[in-house]
């Protein structure tokens, strides 16, 4: 396993995010509506791709993409649209789509690695994180500790089988973090995974140099124990979904902060660019970070406070190769954690969850 960018290459990004054709689904306005007035249709999911009444037929070569008749699966194929991504069930979208049904055992690895690989790497080649990093080896316990919020099976932890013969999460993450620990010279590398359907067993030793621990609670319930620290040096949030209705993230991140002397450092991945974008918005309109949304896309903010951590945006170069199929459209495709951003997050300031917004008395007029 390749896992640093201190190897020579990362050997299982197989392709470029410039040629995976997201955004494929085309909506015309009529659908469009539809959409609006029920939350529950999923094009080409739960009714046709195209105008959105019951489905009776699915495409006969890929058969994920669901239609009421022939000529509107003909008319998907055929589609044209002035938008450069949204192209409708192209042959290249179909060819994908096939292959999310039964992906090459190399993807599936990938996408489970990308994990330990995302975190390893975003701790050796970020600037950002090198005052954290490096601060915890100069200091006297020399320990680091991250903790995994909302992490699961199948994604952030696996098992040998599941990763085809390969090697499972505790030999991967071990792997991955020896080589932070040998650079930064950190002498204790310690990973809490906390979510509420985790099957607890102690700490585990992955290596000699890194341990790790699963917690079977919500983040508002966690006790501090001799291994678990009531404030970690980083918090990873994979996938977290800020604006997704059914997790609490205001009160598991005020949970977070609660004890926190000073900003904790983190980073988040999202599946797309409009998802990072989103949950960027929602941390800054919650007052948790702040993000310099009107600056240049990609572009890190800078500080003049060398200890503190910039705050960083864009494509996740660590992220695995498994082409996955939208749940809510069914010509859209996605990679996990494709994208992600990072910074630190601290308490919205006077208790305040919500920035007031200047509003221009114009606006009404």
């Amino acid at each position: 396993l390749n896992f640093n960018l201190s190897s020579e290459s990362v050997s299982f990004i197989s392709f470029s995010m410039d040629f995976l054709p997201f955004q494929s689904s085309v909506i015309s306005e009529s659908l469009g509506a539809m959409l609006e007035e029920d939350g529950d249709l999923c094009p080409g999911i739960n009714c046709c791709m195209v105008c959105g009444a019951p489905s009776k037929l699915s495409c006969p070569s890929c058969n994920a993409v669901s239609y009421c008749s022939e000529k509107c699966m003909k008319h998907d194929v055929n589609e044209s649209s002035d938008d450069e991504e949204a192209q409708g069930h192209t042959a290249e979208v179909c060819k994908l789509l096939k292959n999310c049904s039964a992906p090459a055992k190399e993807d599936s690895r990938s996408e489970l690695e990308s994990y330990p690989s995302t975190l390893s790497n975003l701790l050796l080649s970020h600037p950002s994180f090198e005052p954290i990093l490096f601060a915890s080896s100069s200091s006297n316990r020399r320990s680091f500790q991250v903790h995994v919020v909302g992490a699961e099976f199948g994604s952030e932890l696996w098992t040998a089988k599941d990763s085809f013969g390969a090697c499972g999460w505790r030999e991967a993450y071990a792997e991955a973090l020896d080589e932070v620990c040998e650079v930064a010279g950190i002498k204790s590398f310690e990973l809490v995974f906390i979510n509420t359907d985790l099957e607890e067993k102690g700490v585990e030793r992955l290596s000699n140099k890194v341990s790790a621990c699963c917690i079977n609670s919500k983040y508002e319930d966690l006790k501090p124990t001799s291994f678990v620290k009531t404030t970690p040096d980083l918090l990873a949030l994979f996938n977290a979904g800020f604006t997704c209705p059914d997790y609490d993230w205001a009160g598991t991140l005020t949970s977070v902060l609660s004890s926190a002397s000073s900003p904790i450092p983190f980073f988040a991945t999202s599946n797309s660019e409009l998802e990072n974008l989103n949950d960027v918005e929602w941390l800054d309109s919650n007052g948790f970070s702040t993000f310099d949304l009107d600056g240049d896309e990609g572009a890190n903010q800078e500080s003049e406070n060398e200890d503190v951590v910039e705050s960083f945006f864009g494509e996740n170069p660590f992220k695995g190769s498994r082409v996955r199929q939208s749940g809510m459209l069914a010509n859209d495709l996605y990679v996990k954690s494709s994208y992600l951003f990072g910074g630190t997050l601290s308490l919205p300031r006077g208790g305040k969850k919500r920035k007031e917004e200047e509003v221009d008395d114009d606006d009404y007029d």
